[in-house]
């Protein structure tokens, strides 16, 4: 008798722990249901900025070892260079999308001699813009091209509920890179009213 009572104790709990597990799992996947929903909301607001934190060049073998060389005992390396603070971001406000980014890689054409068009910069309306919703990964897809003054890129942006965005730019004149950071809706100033 004592033997059954320990199996039955046995399978009561070992019942409740399963039954803990799956409700934890519910609420998992409650809450990365929630997060997709507002992604989705924010995206759809055309109103965000992604704020990025890390550039991964995509260089060849001879570039990564004098960037290595030019970064020794930075903490940084050739292929993750930290941007946090650096003030580098990708905006989208209605149809305009506007970038400052630093860039780090081999150009192939210059195109301009100031120093201030050596970074990734443009703003405007891109050509093309498309928005690919994955229920399934629970992530957004944006691909769009864009003109600055002496290029044409390729850009396209992997937004994901979590609010982490990881950014790929693509140019005819410099080898691609690869950016990171978070998506943050873009705050509008609050205007005081006066009686």
């Amino acid at each position: 008798m004592n033997q059954l009572k320990a199996i039955v104790l046995t399978g009561m709990t070992l019942g409740l722990l399963w039954s803990c597990g799956s409700t934890k799992s519910a609420e998992s996947i409650t809450m990365k249901n929630q997060q997709f929903a507002a992604l989705k909301e924010l995206v759809a607001t055309k109103s965000f900025v992604v704020a990025v934190e890390s550039a991964y060049p995509l260089q060849t073998y001879a570039v990564m070892q004098v960037t290595n060389a030019l970064l020794q005992n930075t903490g940084n390396t050739g292929s993750r260079i930290p941007l946090i603070g650096n003030g580098n971001y990708i905006k989208i406000k209605g149809d305009t999308v506007q970038a400052e980014l630093a860039y780090y890689g081999e150009v192939r054409m210059v195109s301009s001699l100031n120093p201030r068009d050596s970074g990734i910069n443009f703003e405007g309306v891109p050509s093309t813009f498309d928005v690919t919703e994955n229920e399934k990964k629970q992530t957004i897809k944006l691909e769009f091209e864009i003109k600055s003054k002496s290029d044409l890129f390729s850009v396209i942006m992997q937004l994901y509920a979590n609010k982490r965005a990881i950014v790929f730019i693509n140019s005819m004149t410099r080898t691609s890179i690869r950016y990171e950071g978070k998506l943050n809706a873009i705050e509008e100033p609050k205007t005081s009213s006066r009686n």
